[in-house]
């Protein structure tokens, strides 16, 4: 039966759940979209993870929003991406949603959720953020996609969180963050967690303290802003 002309004025809210309405430019053959680079002068000072309660008057420019963490705590931002913003807003920078790259799980799926890091950045960009690109890899197979979109001498950000125990995952870790330099020739790395020695060789890194240490580091900024001793 068909639906009435009537019935196609009013979309239910998840008419578009995969985010087709918003398409960006990308010169692979995926589609994954290209993202903008970003200049080093745009290093945060400070990460605070997606969704952690900070609020300021004249939000905050020191710091950044990351999503290293579990995907069903940042899922929003892909499936209702327009009422994420309402808690972005506070930030001017933000990395791109880190959807997990599973070796053990399908290519495809591996591919969905690169396409869906990206798209979340490129959308935000049109928003108006400084956004700086998570990479993340799995298999030696992920290299064909995994750094589809992203661009060449810019700011990008990694987490070694779960790479340090088992022997296999550091190498695999280790073998794709090589792939990466050589690949995007990235002027600063943005790390997460707890470095692997072989990585300073390679290239220049940020280094970021534990969830707990950045959220010290946050506060501090929120009450600088209140006692009018940091300017802005």
């Amino acid at each position: 039966m068909q639906s009435s002309a009537a019935k196609w004025q009013s979309r239910p809210g998840n008419y578009d759940a995969l985010n087709t309405e918003y398409l960006y430019p990308s010169d692979n053959v995926y589609g994954i979209p290209d993202l903008a680079h970003v200049s080093q002068s745009a290093c945060p000072d400070w990460l605070v993870p997606y969704g952690q309660r900070l609020r300021s008057d004249r939000g905050f420019t020191d710091g950044a929003v990351h999503f290293f963490l579990d995907d069903y705590r940042f899922e929003t931002v892909w499936s209702r991406p327009r009422k994420a913003l309402q808690y972005l807003r506070h930030f001017n920078t933000l990395l791109t949603a880190d959807f997990s790259l599973y070796r053990d799980v399908p290519l495809a799926l591996q591919i969905w959720n690169t396409y869906r890091s990206r798209w979340c950045g490129a959308f935000w960009q049109a928003q108006g953020f400084t956004v700086i690109p998570t990479v993340s890899w799995s298999s030696l197979e992920s290299y064909a996609f995994c750094f589809a979109g992203l661009p060449q001498h810019s700011l990008l950000a990694i987490s070694t969180v779960g790479t340090h125990k088992d022997p296999s995952d550091r190498a695999f870790f280790l073998n794709g963050f090589e792939q990466m330099v050589e690949c995007l020739s990235p002027s600063c790395v943005l790390c997460y967690g707890q470095v692997h020695p072989e990585m300073k060789q390679l290239v220049e890194l940020k280094i970021y303290p534990s969830r707990w240490a950045g959220l010290h580091i946050a506060r501090a900024d929120v009450r600088r802003q209140k006692g009018g001793s940091h300017g802005r």
